[in-house]
């Protein structure tokens, strides 16, 4: 192995404040799941991508500046923080991951944001998702996002709708069957939103330094008492209908 890709996969490896990977509850779930026993590469991606888009519920957290085992705490993330534990697990098997950065416009969310609401969220948000190292490749893992429960639910509201679709925090070409599944390439649900990269981030502790305001916006007090708690609502509204 060329030292130039040794390099590389130290950098896409090792640990941070945020991807806290050697925590006890992160090892303890690496180790009940017995990822580390699992014989390939592809294997190891999809079931941990699988659990963070599936067990990981989609919603707006508290905020989006936390390490990876309070994200696994809490049940529930959005792109930033779910991307957090995404790379953290994959990380802490071996497989070497990294952040690509954006801006999304909140169009994405329609549908769970109303009136005030909707007029008070910025009209650019700052957005990421995991690249997976495989086969050489850098793939993006952002269909990780949104669960499989709450789209499924979607789809059934909006049961005749076919092609694209915007809002309720999904943003795709296939409304029917986006690429959402592990099969050795891209995945993506949100992608069509981006407005602007911003580039590529070694961890999401390099990320929120650079953007500090996307953690001072979970501060806010229309984040706090009418945004984040709306969207929470709603989502969970559908995916209990």
């Amino acid at each position: 192995m060329q030292s130039e890709e040794l390099s590389t996969k130290r950098e896409y490896l090792r640990p941070t404040s945020l991807l806290d990977y050697e925590s006890q509850p992160v090892q303890n779930l690496v180790n009940a799941q017995k990822w580390r026993m699992l014989t390939s590469d592809s294997e190891k991606i999809n079931v941990i991508y699988t659990f963070v888009r599936d067990r990981i519920a989609y919603g707006q957290p508290e905020h989006p500046c936390v390490p990876a085992s309070e994200v696994l705490s809490a049940g529930m993330g959005n792109a930033l923080t779910k991307t957090t534990l995404v790379t953290a697990l994959l990380r802490a098997v071996g497989i070497p991951c990294r952040l690509r950065a954006s801006k999304i416009e909140k169009s994405l969310f329609q549908g769970l944001l109303h009136g005030l609401s909707y007029r008070m969220c910025p009209s650019q948000l700052l957005h990421c998702h995991p690249e997976v190292l495989f086969n050489h490749r850098w793939l993006s893992l952002e269909g990780v996002i949104i669960d499989y429960t709450y789209l499924e639910q979607l789809q059934e509201k909006y049961s005749d709708y076919m092609g694209s679709f915007y809002g309720y925090g999904i943003a795709v070409l296939h409304f029917r069957n986006p690429p959402i599944n592990w099969e050795e390439d891209h995945t993506y649900i949100q992608d069509r939103a981006v407005t602007k990269d911003l580039g590529i981030f070694s961890d999401p502790d390099a990320l929120f330094k650079a953007f500090p305001d996307a953690e001072t916006w979970s501060h806010s007090l229309p984040y706090r008492f009418s945004i984040k708690p709306q969207m929470n609502r709603a989502i969970l509204k559908l995916r209990k209908r």
